[in-house]
């Protein structure tokens, strides 16, 4: 702090003055520095010369002075000192003795200089049943808003300034008195999902409406990503067959409802923003259309008759005990995994996740040695379910697939603030502006003779192919490593990413951030876009066709 502040508080703690202090001081066993003057120096922070004046009143008890210094002390006449050591949320009490009679009873207490990053922790207190004030819903908004303009190297890149700003004063305008997490989340998911950025989300808080107790729509559903259907995956008792088509619930044509749940998610397409409307339909539908019975308009598969039905919501344990099938235990599924089908002489290595390098490395070359011993031609990397990770992996294996050396970003942008450094607890860069370009800074790739592939490359990918699975999809097109087939990545060629996770102060909820911006190999600020298959099918189909293609080489 440049210039001391000094708080009377209105509500003090009175005790006994006149008289009493070498008891009150026996008794309390704190610090003491002692003066003849009316006011002490303060130096905080290292400072030469003194930051601020305390003004001694001895009829305020306690005295407190705040202050966001990690360091600080009082200085004497006589050139004694007393020091502190500031932590967060620290209170430090001790005596100023004034002319050996009169005991100042004073507290050191911390604060922050930007509440909207360290905000008092009385303020986000809860109230027992978990419900948010409406000033606590206000704060976490301002707070969310002030970290992602501290954080994000471009938050208005996609949605101008004037309009966001405009979004978040009408929700703050709008707010009840009291709400509670799933309805905090309701209202401030649209914000984060107006940036446009698949990496900068706000978590849903699944736990918090998905009890045991809930009753809810028994319907489970798919959508489809090119017609924006709806179709049954699985009704309670099979009421609705498995395969017909959803008109509308309750009224709501189905168009309208996939359009309603779009502005809670983030991404920077429309198809990969109704790919994961599609991954929460029923958390969104829970969120937006929750109701007491579900008459729901339907067409069964083949036919163009109209059907409708009442579902009447149930608890989750009664909806499964009631599926036409038993759903089977989820299974765990392998970041990667590979097989080989010696008759059609394909491998087929289905790439889930971009996780830890060093076990791709060695999962790469055990899959390649066994693909040399079968005498394997053709392998198929099925990334169509990735939704990144650490492109490091992708890197590994493309030492193995690449005819030329190759590199999978060529620029990056990074914007450092004192926010940033927190968040991701970075010690060894100031604040500023980062730019990175390594285009000419290749990856070498084995030679035929240290094991690389020589066979044909197919990868499959889909509009949920994202961020590093993205990335993977444009390098191995971009250095001719083989062959794509399915859909248009999610992921874009000039794109935000690396997130930080960031939780609002009072509620809780989690939202990531991204803090970079990277160009990927080649790519054209002015043509943003997926990586473009070879051969643009169906998700579904991209397998039947790479092993047709495989079959014909």
């Amino acid at each position: 702090m440049t210039h001391m502040k000094k708080i009377l508080l209105t509500i003090a703690i009175i005790l006994p003055l006149a008289g009493v202090a070498q008891q009150d001081e026996k008794r309390t066993a704190l610090p003491i520095i002692r003066t003849s003057e009316k006011a002490l120096p303060i130096f905080e922070d290292g400072a030469g010369k003194p930051t601020g004046w305390w003004i001694i009143n001895p009829k305020i008890r306690p005295d407190i002075y705040e202050t966001s210094a990690k360091k600080l002390f009082f200085m004497n006449e006589k050139r004694d000192t007393l020091s502190f050591n500031i932590e967060r949320g620290g209170v430090y009490d001790f005596i100023i003795l004034q002319n050996g009679c009169d005991t100042a009873y004073t507290r050191i207490k911390w604060i922050t200089d930007n509440p909207l990053e360290e905000p008092a922790e009385d303020f986000c207190r809860r109230s027992p049943s978990g419900m948010l004030s409406r000033k606590q819903a206000e704060f976490d908004i301002d707070a969310l808003v002030y970290t992602f303009s501290e954080v994000h190297p471009n938050m208005f890149y996609e949605c101008g300034q004037a309009e966001f700003m405009e979004a978040v004063n009408r929700v703050k305008n709008n707010l009840p008195d009291s709400l509670n997490r799933v309805q905090l989340y309701k209202e401030v998911a649209p914000l984060v999902a107006m940036l446009g950025d698949g990496h900068s989300n706000l978590g849903f808080p699944l736990n918090d409406l998905f009890t045991k107790e809930l009753l809810r729509l028994p319907l489970f559903v798919d959508i489809d990503l090119h017609n924006y259907d709806i179709t049954t995956k699985a009704c309670i008792d099979s009421i609705i067959p498995r395969g017909s088509q959803i008109l509308s619930i309750n009224g709501v044509d189905s168009r309208t409802m996939l359009e309603h749940m779009m502005q809670y998610v983030s991404g920077e397409r429309y198809f990969f923003r109704l790919a994961r409307v599609n991954e929460g339909f029923t958390a969104l539908f829970e969120l937006l259309y929750a109701a007491d019975s579900y008459k729901v308009e339907y067409r069964e598969s083949e036919s163009k008759k109209r059907k409708t039905v009442t579902l009447l919501p149930a608890k989750y344990e009664e909806i499964s005990k009631r599926l036409p099938y038993q759903k089977q235990q989820k299974q765990k599924t392998e970041d990667y995994s590979f097989t080989i089908d010696k008759k059609q002489n394909v491998a087929i290595m289905d790439f889930r996740r971009f996780n830890n390098p060093g076990k791709m490395r060695a999962f790469a070359d055990s899959m390649f040695t066994c693909m040399r011993h079968e005498g394997i031609g053709n392998l198929i990397i099925d990334i169509r379910k990735n939704g990144g990770g650490n492109s490091a992996v992708g890197d590994e294996l493309f030492r193995y697939i690449s005819p030329v050396p190759f590199k999978q970003m060529s620029k990056a942008f990074v914007r450092i603030t004192p926010t940033t450094r927190r968040l991701a607890k970075i010690k060894d860069r100031h604040p500023g502006l980062y730019h990175y370009d390594n285009s000419q800074d290749l990856t070498l790739p084995l030679t035929p003779e240290e094991g690389r592939f020589t066979g044909n490359v197919y990868l499959l990918t889909s509009h949920q192919t994202f961020s590093s699975a993205g990335s993977f999809a444009w390098a191995f097109k971009a250095f001719g490593m083989g062959t794509i087939v399915g859909e248009e990545t999610g992921g874009m060629n000039v794109c935000f990413g690396d997130i930080l996770p960031y939780k609002l102060p009072v509620s809780g909820l989690v939202c990531s951030i991204s803090y970079k911006r990277f160009w990927q190999y080649d790519a054209d600020e002015k043509n943003i876009h997926g990586a473009i298959p070879d051969y643009q099918v169906p998700q579904a189909k991209a397998m039947e066709k790479a092993l047709k293609l495989a079959r014909r080489k």
